[in-house]
């Protein structure tokens, strides 16, 4: 029986759904998977470590880079910082391995349009949407991460109810609930995402 082809599974969703806690906790439980490492002009938080949680980019470098035609996708993201994947994180691995990722709905669109050019890309996008239970949820997370200034809070909200309002272009959505529960979610449209590939 053929081996099942390598895929980048995509993962989206407002802030503060616990895209990245699903993400680490997939690459260290599921044989045959790395994390897309992104890039980033925000600074680190005081847990993160530059090459494991992001490229922590100066926005110098950002633009030295964007200039030279080096990123998959990138976006400016919440008015304030810009994000993006670097090609080379995902097309000298993917051959290799399969890759998970988190990026936002921006992201998510520019690498969709970015597949069709690109043929070890094609094919291979599996796309997942992580909704959160309720905006008063969302809001509870949001506060929970560390101070955040009310007007930071109210644009992160309104970010993520435009971000919810693409989440039916997606291959599957996560209707968020516990970790674990989330979890038990992304393998199951993991499994479906496998026999779609090989059928």
């Amino acid at each position: 029986m053929a081996a099942t082809p390598t895929a980048l599974l995509i993962l989206a969703g407002p802030a503060g759904v616990g895209k990245s806690t699903l993400c680490d906790r997939l690459v260290h439980d599921v044989p045959g998977f790395e994390r897309v490492i992104t890039a980033t002009t925000r600074p680190p938080r005081p847990n993160e470590v530059n090459g494991r949680d992001y490229h922590f980019l100066s926005d110098p470098e950002f633009d030295q880079k964007l200039a030279a035609g080096e990123f998959l996708e990138w976006a400016c993201v919440h008015q304030r910082h810009r994000y993006g994947t670097l090609k080379s994180a995902v097309l000298d691995r993917l051959p290799q391995t399969s890759l998970v990722m988190n990026v936002d709905v921006q992201g998510v669109r520019s690498i969709r349009a970015a597949a069709q050019k690109v043929p070890l890309l094609k094919g291979r996008l599996v796309t997942l949407f992580v909704a959160p239970d309720s905006m008063d949820v969302l809001r509870e997370r949001l506060q929970g991460r560390g101070p955040v200034s009310p007007e930071e809070l109210a644009r992160r909200m309104q970010s993520a109810e435009h971000e919810i309002a693409e989440r039916n272009s997606y291959d599957y959505v996560i209707h968020s609930s516990t970790k674990e529960q989330d979890f038990r979610a992304l393998l199951d449209y993991w499994a479906q995402a496998q026999r779609k590939l090989t059928g």
